[in-house]
Formats: C-alpha cells, structure tokens, sequence
C-alpha cells in the first residue's frame, strides 16, 4: 500500500468511525430526552427518536388513569429501542455493514414519526444524520474496497524462496 493509499484509507476510516458514533449519539440523547419527558420535563433534544417521544407521551398521557406503570413499561420500551440503536453502533464499528444500513433505514422510519406529527426541526436533524451516517457508510465501503485491493496486492506477491532447511546430524 503507497502513502497515498494509506492516507485515502486512513481518511475513509475516519469518515467511517465518525458516521457509525452518531448511533450511539441517538441512543445516547434517547434516552436523556426519555427520562425527561416520562418525569414531566418540558424539553427535548433534537436529535432523540420520535418512536421514544410517542412513547413516552401515550404513557405520560395513561398514567394520569392507570398510574405511574404506564411509565414504567415506556421506561422499559425506551430502553429497548436505544440498546438497538447503541448496537448498531457497536456492529457498525465492527464493519458490518449490513448493521450501518439496517439502523439506517430504522433511523428513516423514525423519521416517518416526526413528519407525521409535523415536526419540521425534527425531520431536519434526522434529514441531516442520515446524510452524515450515509457518508460514513460509503468510506465504509471504501475502506472495505482498500483492504481488499491490498489484500490481492500482497497475494500477487511472489513469496521469498526459503533456504532449505538443514539436515540434523545424527
């Protein structure tokens, strides 16, 4: 691998690494965003899923009849769904591809969520992370291509004779 391959690689690692952190971001703010809105804060980060927001309002909204475990189930589904997306993460940083574009195209339903309820900043953050994480998944891609082009350089490569081994004495 030449310099320049190095740094292509090295500058599509980064791209890649940096794309895959946003799952953890969006689980991350998720679940700060969830324990807000189910103890009656008025306030949201933008970029948290509208999945754990309908949630937490329908719970919000049962627990004034059914009391607080209507809380407690949404607590419980809120983490579920933010362990989904903190594992997207971890696979995404393990090269699985097939997990970037799964929790991708989950990221989008979710998306779904937010233009149902006109929510205009929220669609925008989404809009803007799937474009980020998109461009993560193509250096992905990229970085794939690279070890595989330098995997086949280094097999092309004639291996150095070995001398031949020495006959023991006896």
């Amino acid at each position: 691998m030449d310099q320049f391959d190095r740094m292509q690689y090295a500058a599509a690692r980064q791209r890649y690494k940096s794309g895959a952190n946003w799952f953890y971001w969006i689980a991350g703010l998720t679940i700060i965003t969830s324990v807000i809105g189910l103890m009656g804060g008025g306030w949201r980060f933008f970029l948290s899923l509208g999945t754990t927001q309908l949630i937490d309002g329908i719970a919000n909204a049962a627990s004034e009849g059914l009391g607080n475990a209507t809380k407690v189930i949404a607590f419980v589904l809120d983490i579920f769904i933010t362990a989904a997306f903190a594992a997207f993460g971890a696979l995404a940083h393990k090269k699985h591809l097939w997990a970037y574009v799964a929790g991708m195209v989950v990221f989008l339903f979710d998306g779904l969520v937010s233009l149902l309820f006109f929510d205009w900043i929220g669609i925008l953050v989404h809009a803007f992370v799937l474009f980020v994480m998109f461009r993560g998944y193509q250096a992905g891609r990229e970085v794939v291509a690279l070890k595989r082009a330098y995997a086949q350089a280094q097999a092309a490569q004639p291996v150095a004779a070995a001398a031949p081994a020495p006959q023991p004495t006896y």
